[in-house]
């Protein structure tokens, strides 16, 4: 029997879905609900519970509790209780905890196939965490990007021409992520992905309870404190029920106009209508529509060029999510009667279009290819790993950043003709034929309009202060790219911008700081290269300063512009900004470029 699993690990809730030898795949009911709590609690004894038995556990001790641990990603280690765990540990028990119930569906045969979605904006660092923390659990391990995933269950059953691009809304119980996703024939990619961090499901309960607390509260404001802070077990149980019927009121309120939330004593029972909700999120509900109108804009596309917009997450069930999406882009949206099992749906489905694929058991590792290919990881099993080749001209040899391109790419996106000089150690997933682009991503929270001093830029493994006057307006992905333009010379023509700065960031293969002068010797020579090749290029400086660093320098020509390329190395990763300006608008792309450099923070 072959058993391929998919895991959508989410903030709040986790989706699985299986497919047991090829069929249709199927959702896995825990408790007769098809989501499980993402939730982890860690025993004094050393157990760690999962799910509806975390929360359970949660009002014995809970500082023992974690109730997202998706957003712990990035911290290396958790405090639960007297008890520090990797956080790669707690990751593990959820995923062990949602293939194992798979397994129980599939009759308890082994998983060759291990499907995990992610976020579009995840870097190396918290997919490998996902890696990590799977190891042992399928024979197989595939990462697939949460919009991707969604793009394909939604061609199943709705047309997207070849070249057409869908933007995806995911409303999630932690977060609110937009994307844009185009096909080229079966496959899909990314051209933009947004995301808020800081509004989900979560908060929209919260936001429910607390608007209760001011209607049945009033006369008793010592008891309801003492409901919703108290640390008695009593106290602890109550509030455990009251939340889980506000989490039910508000889905009631997606169906009804109007419903009732139980309460113990000495409160009445709270009327609630779906007026009352929609008041209390419309500006984080409007900000989340916002946010998919700018992912639309940062793919370079008009309203009128989308092939459609898909609603994914269990909060988009809520009617006024797709009022306001529609205001927002103009396109009228569509969802599923279970929003919150697209992903993992879709994820199985991104994964059978590829036609190298038998049984759920990975090829054997392709040879390496000649120069002028570069091979990417596409899947990593503990018996094979898959790799994937593509052609890139001319052949890397040694990190470099990428030309500015001549002219703004129109859609639909096309390859660019500026020569990439792309390191054989980055970290960019390519899928093959009919699977799909599996690319890293734009950053979370860009803005479209000018932020005030000081507002940061933080994506991939670099973070700097955005200049006064100056927005993000774009990017390259595939060479973890943010393009600026000051908004007083910011050009919609399609044309060379007077001025313009971009920041990108490439990954090594060793470590720069121990081994400098490879990183120096690597660069120098692949400049020499792009001389001989008739590029203008001149004036490379191993050392120099500049807004207070040590950076490498050199200059490049791009039609009537001069390019000042500015190099940083820190560890493996090595970050370039280049600051690009017509004579008259030199000074102030210095002052800018400047204040990128100074603020520039690389993670080591």
């Amino acid at each position: 029997m072959s058993l391929h699993v998919a895991v959508d690990f989410g903030t709040s809730s986790t989706c699985v879905a299986i497919s047991a030898n090829g069929r249709e795949p199927q959702v896995v009911v825990f408790d007769g609900q098809p989501l499980v709590p993402s939730a982890v609690f860690a025993a004094a004894d050393g157990t760690l519970f999962v799910g509806q038995e975390a929360e359970r556990q949660a009002a014995v001790d809970p500082s023992r509790y974690e109730p997202h641990p998706k957003r712990r990603v990035d911290e290396g280690e958790l405090l639960l209780g007297t008890t520090v765990l990797p956080v790669v540990d707690v990751v593990r028990a959820v995923l062990a905890r949602a293939v194992g119930e798979a397994r129980r569906v599939g009759g308890g045969a082994p998983v060759d196939l291990l499907v995990l979605t992610h976020p579009a904006d995840w870097g190396s660092v918290r997919t490998r965490v996902l890696l990590q923390a799977a190891r042992g659990l399928g024979r197989e391990v595939v990462l697939v990007p949460e919009p991707v995933a969604a793009a394909v269950f939604h061609s199943a059953s709705h047309s997207i021409p070849d070249g057409a691009a869908l933007a995806v809304l995911d409303l999630g119980g932690g977060t609110v992520d937009a994307s844009v996703v185009a096909r080229a024939g079966k496959s899909f990619r990314v051209l933009s992905a947004k995301g808020d961090p800081s509004f989900g499901g979560a908060d929209i309960d919260q936001a429910l309870l607390d608007h209760v607390g001011g209607l049945v509260g009033a006369k008793d404001p010592e008891a309801w404190r003492q409901l919703v802070e108290g640390r008695e077990m009593a106290d602890r149980r109550k509030r455990r029920v009251l939340r889980q019927d506000v989490r039910g009121a508000k889905e009631t309120l997606s169906r009804h106009a109007y419903t009732d939330v139980p309460m113990p004593p000495p409160f009445p029972d709270a009327h609630l209508t779906r007026s009352d909700l929609e008041q209390l999120i419309a500006a984080p509900i409007s900000r989340a529509a916002a946010l998919a109108g700018a992912a639309v804009r940062d793919a370079g596309l008009a309203p009128h060029q989308l092939a459609g917009v898909f609603l994914v997450g269990g909060s988009s069930r809520i009617p006024l999510v797709a009022r306001m999406v529609h205001e927002q882009i103009r396109v009228v949206p569509t969802s599923i009667d279970q929003p919150e099992t697209v992903v993992a749906r879709g994820a199985l489905r991104a994964v059978s279009l590829d036609p190298e694929r038998t049984g759920g058991v990975a090829k054997a590792p392709q040879p390496k290819g000649p120069p002028g290919e570069v091979t990417h990881n596409l899947r990593v099993g503990d018996e094979a790993t898959r790799k994937i080749t593509r052609r890139i001209t001319p052949p890397p040899s040694g990190q470099f950043p990428v030309s500015f391109p001549t002219a703004s790419p129109p859609p639909p996106r096309k390859k660019s003709k500026a020569p990439l000089f792309i390191a054989i150690g980055v970290v960019v997933v390519l899928a093959a034929a009919g699977v799909g682009g599996y690319y890293w991503f734009k950053p979370r929270g860009t803005q479209e309009q000018p932020a005030p001093q000081g507002d940061r830029i933080a994506v991939y493994d670099y973070s700097f202060a955005r200049p006064d006057g100056w927005e993000q307006t774009g990017g390259a992905a595939p060479v973890r790219q943010v393009l600026l333009q000051p908004v007083d010379r910011k050009n919609s023509d399609g044309k060379q911008p007077e001025a313009r700065i971009a920041v990108q960031e490439q990954i090594l293969e060793y470590d720069s700081d121990a081994d400098r002068p490879r990183a120096l010797s690597e660069l120098k020579n692949t400049f020499e290269q792009r001389k001989e090749k008739g590029d203008e290029v001149a004036g490379f400086s191993e050392e120099t300063t500049f807004a207070g660093k040590s950076v490498v320098h050199y200059r490049e020509v791009v039609g009537a512009t001069g390019v000042d390329w500015y190099i940083q190395f820190a560890g493996k990763h090595q970050v370039s900004v280049g600051c690009q300006a017509v004579e008259a608008a030199k000074g102030q792309v210095n002052a800018a470029c400047e204040q990128i450099l100074r603020s520039l923070v690389i993670k080591s």
